[in-house]
């Protein structure tokens, strides 16, 4: 029987093509790179195995480069034969060697936020989440991290970072702030491809603290407190008070959302360091009925003349910080202004990272 060469040389081509990765017609035919690594040992009292190997990495260009990579895998005491060191150093290679590692990007932390994470991401934060995480940026973050590698990132760093900031006395809160920007920030490298995950999840923090108890005036020391004020801080404190609005809220408060016959408010805007915007979430937009004693200080806020758009704080004076006016109060009123800054604290704070 005849021998078909066509199917003989279709097929040893098709073997070949598994073994060198034949491409397609026009391109360049590549070998998948296998490699060992090199293994040494440095140091004199304390010696550590260092390996060396080569990696695909993405230049700050966008273009694909190969990059040699040193890292310390263990102590000798650790390792004690070169034997279980390669053994190590083999499980680092695998995903290389197997095809499956991804190249990562050989850009830092710093110039990742600056030219890619700040443009994209940021504009699409409200105002104050934007101004959050800028301070947050360049007071905490950027120097920790800004001039290591995004790919050299490991959870201990991150780890080790959020222990110190908790140790040097920082609130839980702060420190879960700087926990959640990482992996916002880590979460789009890896969306990105600039690194293979993100490892700001699987950093820890320890059980949330609480402190004591919120003070809640009474009745009687709220009349106590808007006694000891003067206007228009004290209509304001008590529009604070029998609403519930945030200060922001009530500061962004435009007569054409009041309507006093009907006694109700409705909350669609919010201000904060004199920028407006909607508020946070859906239920942040609602309508609050009012009662008669809040209704009768609305009546008296209100100009003979009123602009539907016009805000209840006209006056630059008025939009005044309230946490800032209690001052204002005598020594006897001390007690209801400690409390009552504690009820004003949290919208006063930097805002939360969920924006």
């Amino acid at each position: 029987m005849p021998l078909d060469m066509r199917a003989t040389l279709k097929t040893d081509a098709e073997q070949a093509g598994r073994a060198i990765e034949v491409p397609e017609k026009g391109g360049t035919m590549a070998r998948r790179r296998f490699q060992k690594g090199t293994l040494f040992q440095r140091g004199t009292r304390r010696k550590l195995w260092v390996a060396r190997w080569w990696e695909d990495v993405i230049q700050v260009d966008g273009t694909l480069g190969r990059l040699r990579r040193s890292e310390v895998i263990g102590t000798v005491a650790e390792f004690p034969t070169r034997r279980k060191a390669m053994q190590v150093l083999s499980q680092k290679l695998r995903a290389i060697n197997r095809g499956d590692a991804r190249p990562q990007s050989v850009c830092t932390f710093g110039d990742f936020v600056k030219n890619d994470w700040m443009p994209v991401v940021l504009p699409t934060l409200k105002f104050a989440t934007q101004k959050h995480y800028r301070c947050m940026l360049d007071v905490h973050l950027i120097p920790a991290f800004g001039k290591s590698p995004l790919r050299d990132l490991t959870r201990g760093d991150l780890q080790g970072f959020l222990s110190r900031k908790l140790n040097s006395g920082l609130s839980w809160e702060t420190v879960h702030h700087f926990k959640c920007g990482l992996s916002k920030i880590l979460g789009a490298a890896e969306e990105w491809g600039c690194v293979t995950e993100n490892v700001a999840l699987k950093t820890k923090l320890p059980r949330r603290q609480y402190g004591t108890a919120r003070i809640v005036l009474t009745p009687v020391q709220v009349q106590l407190l808007a006694d000891a004020l003067r206007e228009p801080v004290r209509s304001f404190t008590l529009l604070l008070v029998l609403t519930g609005l945030r200060v922001g809220e009530l500061l962004a408060l435009r007569w054409g959302n009041v309507d006093l016959k009907a006694r109700l408010l409705r909350v669609v805007e919010t201000v904060y360091d004199g920028h407006f915007d909607k508020p946070k979430t859906k239920r942040g937009m609602r309508t609050i009925p009012i009662g008669p004693e809040t209704a009768e200080i609305l009546a008296a806020l209100r100009p003979a003349t009123v602009d539907a758009t016009s805000l209840i704080c006209q006056k630059r004076s008025d939009a005044i910080r309230p946490m800032e006016s209690l001052t204002q109060a005598p020594e006897a009123c001390r007690e209801e202004v400690r409390a009552f800054r504690c009820h004003l604290a949290p919208s006063e704070a930097q805002p939360r990272d969920d924006a």
